[in-house]
């Protein structure tokens, strides 16, 4: 028997970060079942026409122009229409875009890896670089747009700072210092007037975005807080951790009031349709009623080293065999 067993404490986002927080036991028949399973299915089950050379970190969805972008160890980020054409390429040669986010608008798409400190976004229509922005000491962890605006971004920075930026005159407008233990999940509001962040050390924390404060800080989840998402209009927060837990909050009065605990690793990815939740961890993901805690559907998943979902118009997609994406429909 092999076991793996790295601590979570590790450089976050560094190219084996997902390995890194995984706590992986197998046998050498287990590991060769694994083997043979991807080289079987890597044709089948890979959406060929979402590719990247090597792993894919990320995938963005765009509403308005109903584009997916990926992003890859490669130092590619490609924009796909939904047929799987790839329609437009940016690369860096500099790092890899760890981090993507479109604009309201869809003209534009962030990017942004760690070590480089810089947010690069490009306007998609002409391919070319519009802005850079500049001056942060810390290395970047999370880019996140406005939800109703094309002139502001949050960027999260290693150092557990919180910067929200003017794109256009490439300042930051304000700055929150936060003392969560490495922030590992941001989430902004429908809105845009909150935000919440999770932590390696389980804290939740939801701000005011438009006072730039402080709102409530509580202890999500006994082990670290990777995944957040509002819904309901906002009145719900839904987190995953390490844990294994998946937790609803209300966040009228930021009380817990249903767990779904279904998984059995840790929680790494979560979006909400409706009713239904898709919840990712590294070999499988759930999707399950937030009404009845029910499962709906398991999707298994091998050889991944990022671990992602993202909702797309009528269906959503996951990291699957490492350098390629599944598409998945609901059943």
């Amino acid at each position: 028997m092999i076991s793996i067993d790295i601590q979570p404490q590790t450089e976050f986002l560094g190219n084996n970060y997902w390995r890194k927080l995984r706590q992986v036991e197998y046998s050498k028949e287990f590991e060769e079942q694994i083997t043979k399973t991807v080289i079987e299915r890597e044709n089948n089950d890979s959406d060929q026409q979402f590719k990247h050379k090597k792993s894919i970190i990320q995938a963005k969805f765009c509403k308005s122009k109903e584009f997916l972008a990926t992003t890859s160890l490669d130092k590619i980020v490609r924009i796909f229409s939904m047929d799987g054409q790839l329609k437009h390429q940016f690369e860096n040669f500099l790092d890899s875009d760890k981090t993507i986010s479109f604009s309201y608008n869809g003209k534009f798409l962030a990017g942004a890896g760690s070590y480089d400190k810089i947010i690069r976004i490009w306007n998609i229509d002409s391919q070319i670089l519009q802005f850079e922005l500049k001056g942060l000491k810390s290395k970047i962890s999370k880019i996140i747009y406005f939800n109703n605006r094309d002139d502001r971004i949050i960027s999260v920075t290693q150092d557990n700072q919180i910067q929200i930026w003017d794109i256009e005159s490439g300042i930051i407008l304000q700055t929150l210092i936060s003392q969560q233990n490495q922030i590992t999940a941001i989430q902004i509001s429908n809105d845009d007037l909150r935000c919440v962040t999770g932590s390696l050390d389980g804290m939740i924390i939801e701000w005011d975005l438009k006072n730039y404060q402080l709102k409530k800080q509580w202890k999500g989840h006994q082990k670290g807080c990777f995944a957040l998402k509002y819904a309901n209009e906002g009145h719900t927060l839904v987190s995953g951790g390490a844990d294994k837990k998946i937790k609803f909050w209300n966040m009228d009065k930021y009380k817990l009031f249903k767990q779904f605990n279904g998984h059995t690793n840790s929680i790494y990815a979560i979006e909400v349709e409706k009713d239904i939740v898709i919840s990712c961890q590294f070999n499988q993901t759930l999707l399950w009623n937030m009404k009845t805690l029910k499962t709906i559907q398991q999707i298994s998943s091998t050889q991944l080293d990022y671990c992602f979902v993202e909702m797309m118009k009528d269906s959503f997609v996951i990291g699957n065999n490492g350098n390629g994406i599944k598409v998945c429909n609901f059943d």
